[in-house]
């Protein structure tokens, strides 16, 4: 068992540089420099303490006696101001680089979290147990039955415990673990005759086998190593039981859905057969304030309770249910249903239950099978016969439900759709829309309705907590957070601009390095009547005007406008053409093509940018407009669009002035990596990796590289071979190598932390080597987290930006995070409608040796960076651009809009031409050192991308789609407290 192991005994190996002969600076353990860069040889525990308190700062003496009224000021003031942070420097070697410190820079303020502090005294280990579930003698094997039977056989196994162990009070996760504050009388037990009524009267039996696990006991004693700085991992089996323990009174009474708890109570209609249920998200965290529960507010999509054929009519937005469905009409609702769990009418008595495959291809009246009596019968001649029910609508196609493999078909006017069911598909636009609506709370109202919450978890009143020496505070946590002071931004001839509250305006401005447009085109697919060529004429104009003024180069004749004449001209033909008319009229290959769409059309908007990566659009650049912004040619409008035109061109809209910390003393490479996955209900569609890094010394540009890989699988497979197509990218423009990596990795949870660091960073480790035996940069190795449920209120209303929310820049490393690893919460842009999410970030390897300071301020500001907009942006921009483009990558895996729908909501990212990233000429030929030969090797040059129509196809093109410059512009922001299709 981990928590018992020997001091003694070598601590597991950490992921670290070899050493290099250099030293690591600091004087603290292994100093600010990382980790040691070699497994030191295990000693004694050293002699301090292992809390070390930083040092208080010094007050100037009073020569008056105090009277008591200030003396008493002084004490509230006192009372209410949280304990000063303590540093834990952990006695053992740990996984993760230990904190190096707070950081000391900007403003404090004070903050509340949604943590609320668990206080915990048992006194004894917490005992844990598995759980076997069987069916008539047959095992469901290791992964158990489907979790709504998991949930129902372990309620039954848990009533029949109490029956026979009063006393114990034991807690389940539901799926196939136990929990109990003291040991069980067996050490393997058999529990048969878990009966489950079923519907229709009939009842399954099932048994379940609880066996001690191994270990059985779980030392509860490692929570207390940890926040001493004991232990060198986090106790999760620890963590893991108490945190069922919270929940297992509230999991009784409400939905349960992953971490999140949901009540029907209060339920907001969101239209097409959905509606929005309301709850609470619940984490047990360890941080330094030692155990806390987080605490969130949570909203989900949930299907609505109705008849079928009435969730038809919803669905596809009809008045009247139709006699037949249109061949869309049924692909629609095939694609709505599948999935859902539905009730049969047409017995009385019987309330049986099937999950719903799809439809049939045909109608009820022409689906034809073989009776009991041998007999070919339609369904409606059966439903007549059997059950004396002539159906209604005959020409509608039957529910295929039941095991898939199997013919069991059922009339959708028989079925009704059963309560409580989480949406198994994808939301649509118009219900993300209303779930916006419902849930778009301020930070004042969010605080209060999360205290209200804790009210309805009952926390205070539980006898299981009590049981497990369990107690909740009612109050959140407070603690100290700082604001961090913005970047300054520097434009061309040397004018600067200071943001505010995380935005900034470039009025009067020129782009630090503006691009020249040679040649271009534009092409509409608007109403003629609605968006003529005489306005877009006008509006190109203006476009042109301000290029000027923004010191952009452009030829003084307008480009070339394609109109859609006729409804069957494709986006692809058009494209074509346009293409071929820039030519003509430039006498030069256009390198962008603008595209005017009618409305927010995901279909020409995925078609597009497939021909804009295609072998036929030759990789030329596009840009969207949607077409109700032509006529007005508002100025905002028009600089916006040249932002996105000009970073596509190559140019730089803004940098930030002086140098960042660390990366500008030396030539630096920031990586930003992510994996996206298909939906829940996707079963064979590959995940998405992509990865960017920045290719010059301000870090605005950046190319990429993607890959295909398995289902759902999180590593990134293909790591070494991008990462070196990406340092090769670098040596070209920077004309040498990096001499440190920076790598923010997106989208790992805590418990996929030692498989990256493992890994993905043996990957680094190896695509250097690849590049030049002995090149060893050091690496510093970052996770990102958005997708976590801490927020941040602030206490004094002067600490608020307009939406009430805390300012941009406002960072805290103390009493929310971690109790010894290197962590922080960073709200790096501004709040502008409801309760804003701060990112975390984990360093998992720090070889660079940044300072709490450095770090933070460094990330902070590559917010500013994001190429396309006047604002400061959630994440660091090299892991918000692989988000962005792995997304974009989807389009070359599905056919229609259901690929294009996907990434709807993303700004175009612009694709590389052989010989550009983000429009610099590549130089590859140049100021080359001849022992650098690996480096010399470019990749073989590649023909534009074909443009291919079958699934397989796609899926191979995807692999070829390499090296993209990444520039891309996403609003930011920040609704919170949706939950759309995930757990």
């Amino acid at each position: 068992m981990p928590g018992r192991r020997n001091k003694q005994q070598d601590p597991e190996p950490v992921i670290g540089r070899p050493h290099r002969g250099r030293g690591q600076g600091g004087a603290r353990g292994r100093g600010r420099g990382g980790p040691a860069t070699t497994a030191p040889a295990p000693g004694p525990p050293p002699a301090t303490r292992a809390v070390v308190p930083p040092p208080a700062p010094a007050a100037a003496a009073s020569a008056a006696t105090p009277s008591v009224s200030s003396l008493a000021l002084e004490l509230e003031e006192k009372a209410r101001i949280p304990d000063e942070p303590r540093l834990v420097q952990p006695l053992v070697r740990t996984h993760f680089p230990p904190r190096p410190g707070f950081g000391t820079a900007g403003r404090p303020v004070k903050i509340h979290a949604n943590h609320f502090k668990v206080n915990f005294k048992l006194a004894g280990d917490v005992f844990h147990y598995d759980v076997m579930m069987a069916e008539g003698g047959r095992s469901f094997g290791n992964d158990g039955p489907p979790k709504t039977l998991a949930n129902k056989i372990m309620a039954a196994l848990m009533a029949e415990l109490k029956r026979q162990f009063p006393d114990v009070h034991v807690v389940s996760d539901a799926r196939k673990n136990i929990y109990a504050p003291r040991r069980l009388p067996f050490q393997n037990q058999e529990f048969g005759s878990l009966t489950l009524p079923e519907d229709g009267g009939r009842a399954r039996e099932f048994s379940a086998v609880v066996k001690e696990a191994d270990p059985v006991a779980i030392r509860m004693q490692q929570l207390d190593e940890l926040f001493a700085g004991r232990l060198n991992y986090t106790p999760y089996d620890a963590l893991q039981a108490l945190d069922v323990a919270l929940r297992h009174s509230a999991s009784q009474r409400f939905t349960v859905v992953g971490r999140n708890l949901f009540s029907g109570n209060g339920a907001k209609s969101l239209g097409e057969g959905a509606e929005l249920w309301f709850g609470y998200f619940q984490s047990l965290r360890a941080t330094q304030n030692r155990l806390v529960v987080n605490l969130d507010l949570a909203a989900t999509a949930f299907v609505e309770e109705m008849d079928v054929l009435d969730f038809l009519r919803q669905t596809l937005s009809l008045r009247d249910l139709p006699t037949s469905l249109a061949k869309y009409q049924h692909s629609a609702f095939s694609k709505a249903i599948r999935g859902v769990k539905v009730n049969i009418t047409h017995r009385p008595g019987v309330r049986r239950s099937y999950r719903v495959n799809g439809l049939t291809k045909i109608s009820a009246q022409d689906t034809y099978f073989e009776n009991d009596e041998g007999q070919r019968v339609s369904i409606v001649q059966y439903f007549q016969k059997t059950y004396n029910l002539r159906l209604r609508y005959p020409k509608l196609p039957c529910l295929h439900v039941g095991a898939p493999q199997k013919k069991n078909y059922l009339p959708m006017e028989v079925c009704h759709i059963m309560a409580g069911q989480k949406c198994p598909r994808k939301v649509t636009d118009n219900q993300v829309a209303n779930m916006i609506k419902f849930t778009c709370t301020p930070p004042d109202q969010r605080k209060r309705a999360i205290e209200q919450k804790f009210r309805e978890a009952g926390f205070s009143s539980d006898p299981t907590l009590r049981a497990f020496g369990l107690d909740v505070e009612p109050r959140m946590v407070e603690t100290t957070g700082r604001q961090l002071p913005p970047p300054t931004i520097e434009y061309s001839g040397g004018a600067r601009e200071s943001p505010r509250d995380g935005a900034w305006n470039m009025r009067g401005k020129r782009f630090n390095t503006p691009a020249q447009l040679k040649s271009w085109a534009v092409i509409s697919l608007a109403d003629a009547r609605y968006c003529n060529q005489a306005s877009i004429e006008k509006f190109f104009k203006a476009v042109m005007a301000q290029m000027g003024q923004l010191g952009m180069r452009c030829p003084p004749k307008l480009p070339p406008i394609l109109l859609k004449q006729r409804r069957e001209d494709s986006v692809r033909g058009m494209f074509q053409a346009a293409v071929k008319a820039a030519n003509q009229t430039f006498k030069t290959p256009p390198q962008i093509i603008w595209m005017i769409n009618p409305r927010m059309d995901a279909q020409a908007y995925g078609e597009l940018k497939l021909m804009s990566d295609s072998e036929a659009g030759m990789g030329v650049l596009s840009q969207c407009m949607l077409s109700k912004h032509i006529p007005k040619c508002n100025p905002q409008y028009i600089a916006n669009i040249l932002m996105k035109v000009n970073t596509k061109l190559g140019g730089k809209n803004g940098v930030i002035s002086g140098p960042l910390p660390r990366v500008s003393a030396s030539r630096t490479i920031i990586f930003g990596a992510d994996v996206t996955h298909p939906s829940p209900m996707d079963k064979t569609r590959p995940s998405i990796a992509a990865v960017t890094a920045s290719m010059d010394a301000n870090f605005i540009r950046h190319a990429s590289a993607i890959r295909a890989q398995g289902h759902r699988v999180e590593q990134i497979m293909n790591l070494k071979d991008m990462v070196v197509e990406l340092m090769k990218q670098f040596y070209r423009q920077a004309r040498g190598k990096p001499d440190r990596i920076v790598f923010y990795r997106d989208g790992v949870s805590e418990g996929q932390f030692h498989m990256v660091l493992n890994y993905e960073v043996t990957a680094i480790r190896e695509a250097c080597q690849a590049l030049e035996v002995g090149y060893l940069p050091p690496i510093t190795f970052v996770i990102v987290q958005k997708r976590h449920n801490t927020r941040l209120f602030p206490n004094n209303p002067k600490d608020t930006d307009r939406s009430g929310n805390v300012k941009a820049g406002t960072v805290v490393d103390t009493g929310i995070c971690h109790p010894i690893e290197n962590d922080f919460y960073l709200m790096s842009h501004a709040g502008l409608q409801g309760t804003s999410r701060p990112t975390h970030y984990h360093v998992l390897l720090n070889e660079i040796g940044f300072t709490a300071d450095e770090l933070q301020t460094l990330t902070y500001k590559l917010c500013y960076t994001f190429a396309r907009c006047t604002r400061s942006v959630s994440m660091v921009p090299s892991a918000y651009y692989s988000h962005l483009v792995a997304f974009r990558a989807r389009f070359f895996l599905a056919e229609g809009s259901d690929t294009a729908s996907t990434v709807s909501g993303f700004s175009e990212i612009a694709p590389e031409t052989d010989t550009r990233i983000g429009g610099v000429q590549d130089r590859s030929g140049e100021l080359r050192p001849p022992c650098f030969d690996l480096w010399q090797s470019a990749p073989a040059r590649r023909k534009p991308l074909q443009l291919l129509s079958t699934k397989a196809s796609r899926n191979s093109l995807l692999n070829s789609f390499q090296h993209r410059a990444v520039h891309s512009v996403h609003n930011d922001e920040d609704i919170g407290g949706l939950m759309i299709g995930a757990d």
